[in-house]
């Protein structure tokens, strides 16, 4: 039974395209954790700081995704509740065709140019040939990187989250089988991971694509023209979104820079380690916020603002409830977590429960951060949601990683991106308050 997101319960309808949206973001989060526990604990610490390199090539490739389906989903989603189902196909169709042209692009540049890539996103002598490997077989699945996100969120909108839930749960065990039997039995190496998770995401891909042709009712593909009017349109609304993750991805890079000059290639694989407890954390938050977002703009179309209310009122409880139990559970168990990644290295060990220690006060802000900027892209306000993303992802982050470190050493490479979530806290907050609200502070339709 489908949920009317104008009238249903809102408890039901979060619960409905939350938690799916949860779940598929963790799965997707799977698919890089699965890959750091078998190149850690059978591969080495050395294979965990390659791949860590190339995690800003991953994040650039997400980033395509999400700012193309969540821009176009945006709209899609306000015109359906306009009642436009016309506009609604047109935008939907030339996202498919947004998402084809970027991921082959992209693909075909890590394919051609893996080593001058790598370089550029820091790698030394070291782990140049391991990154490379990794990245350029990667590549030959960028594409289906893209799509498996972009057909996932159009699924969603067809109102069947857990279908698309489900290709994604196929994907990641298709990923730890692929892992397991690449890497221990035919010992291709990092290779072998690469193609594991590359062959995962074309499976996803395949699954949601069927959907999405046999039983879609909503939202049907005709042959649209590439103008630049509707793509710089659908990129714009996705943009705070491309922001976000692209900024994940250069804050990254800035890390391993700095870590590589102050602590070398093993500060760099306690960061990569880190960097898989700290994915599942943000994407548990990005999936909540973005499950709702449709619901919010379908909502804000439909001119029902005290329903807006009421959703970011259970929605911001949520994810302060989620950065609580992060916190807790990640600093009571930080021993077990990191043993997974690792194969009795103490000083990685010992350097990474350091920085946990630190680095996790950030998972009890993160989530206020992504669901206000989220709003913002709910309600078509991508101005101010692209804003906050810079401030939490480019500008605020490299000021405080470039200083920190000159005034606490290694403490100050840690202490930057709890201090960066607080600094965008305050400011994201004070935005919400005299803009937001005066969005959705009218009458009651």
């Amino acid at each position: 039974m489908k949920l009317d997101l104008g009238k249903d319960s809102l408890t039901r309808i979060i619960f409905k395209y939350g938690c799916p949206s949860v779940i598929t973001m963790w799965i997707f989060s799977l698919y890089t954790i699965v890959d750091g526990t078998f190149i850690g604990r059978y591969l080495g610490t050395k294979e965990i700081a390659a791949v860590n390199i190339v995690m800003p090539y991953v994040n650039l490739s997400f980033a395509l995704g999400i700012m193309i389906a969540i821009g176009s989903s945006t709209i899609i989603a306000i015109n359906l509740g306009e009642g436009n189902k016309e506009k609604a196909n047109q935008i939907y169709s030339l996202s498919l065709e947004l998402l084809f042209i970027f991921g082959s692009f992209l693909g075909t540049l890590g394919v051609l140019f893996p080593k001058e890539i790598v370089r550029l996103l820091g790698a030394n002598d070291v782990i140049l040939n391991d990154a490379a490997t990794y990245l350029s077989y990667l590549s030959f699945f960028t594409l289906f990187y893209l799509l498996s996100y972009g057909f996932e969120v159009f699924v969603r909108i067809e109102g069947c989250p857990a279908y698309s839930m489900l290709c994604l749960f196929v994907g990641a065990i298709l990923n730890i089988f692929l892992d397991y039997y690449f890497i221990l039995h035919l010992h291709w190496g990092i290779k072998g991971a690469a193609l594991a998770t590359g062959i995962a995401q074309f499976g996803t891909a395949f699954f949601l694509l069927l959907y999405l042709v046999l039983h879609s009712k909503k939202l049907k593909f005709i042959p649209t023209k590439v103008t630049l009017k509707n793509s710089l349109n659908i990129c714009y609304k996705g943009f705070s979104e491309f922001i976000t993750e692209t900024a994940t991805g250069i804050v990254i890079m800035a890390f391993n820079i700095i870590i590589m000059k102050i602590m070398g290639e093993k500060g760099v694989s306690a960061f990569g380690i880190i960097g898989y407890i700290s994915t599942l954390v943000t994407m548990t938050m990005i999936g909540f916020s973005q499950g709702i977002q449709p619901v919010i703009s379908y909502n804000y179309g439909a001119l029902k603002f005290e329903r807006i209310k009421k959703i970011l009122k259970i929605e911001l409880t949520t994810v302060i409830l989620l950065g609580i139990i992060f916190y807790i559970f990640i600093n009571t168990y930080v021993g077990n977590i990191i043993s997974i990644f690792i194969n009795g290295d103490r000083t990685i060990y010992n350097i990474t429960k350091k920085a946990i220690n630190i680095y996790s006060f950030t998972y009890l802000l993160v989530g206020v951060n992504i669901v206000i900027s989220s709003f913002f892209t709910a309600i078509e306000n991508s101005f101010i949601s692209s804003i906050l993303s810079a401030l939490r992802g480019f500008i605020l982050i490299n000021i405080l990683l470039y200083t920190f470190p000159n005034m606490f050493n290694e403490l100050g490479i840690w202490m930057s991106a709890p201090t960066n979530e607080l600094l965008t806290l305050i400011i994201s907050i004070s935005i919400f308050i005299t803009i937001g609200l005066k969005s959705i502070n009218k009458k009651y339709v």
